[in-house]
């Protein structure tokens, strides 16, 4: 089957309003050395949410993010 269309938000207090609401999940293979970055946030916005999240949008924790857990993001919408 096609891939389901991207979410369309008409203004951003919506786009806010539904973000606020979701928990993104990003799966990460536990046998290998990886470290969360912007891009791959970004494409699990787009895969799991149906929503397109711009890398530069994104502001992920200044720590390295390399284990699995909890975190948070910020995305500016414009």
């Amino acid at each position: 089957p096609p891939p389901a269309p991207v979410t369309f938000l008409p203004s951003p207090r919506q786009t806010v309003k539904f973000l606020k609401g979701c928990r993104l999940e990003v799966g990460m293979k536990n046998n290998v050395k990886w470290e969360l970055n912007n891009e791959i946030v970004a494409r699990h916005f787009l895969k799991n949410l149906r929503v397109f999240v711009p890398p530069h949008a994104l502001k992920l924790p200044e720590e390295p993010i390399t284990r699995w857990g909890e975190y948070w993001c910020e995305v500016t919408v414009s």
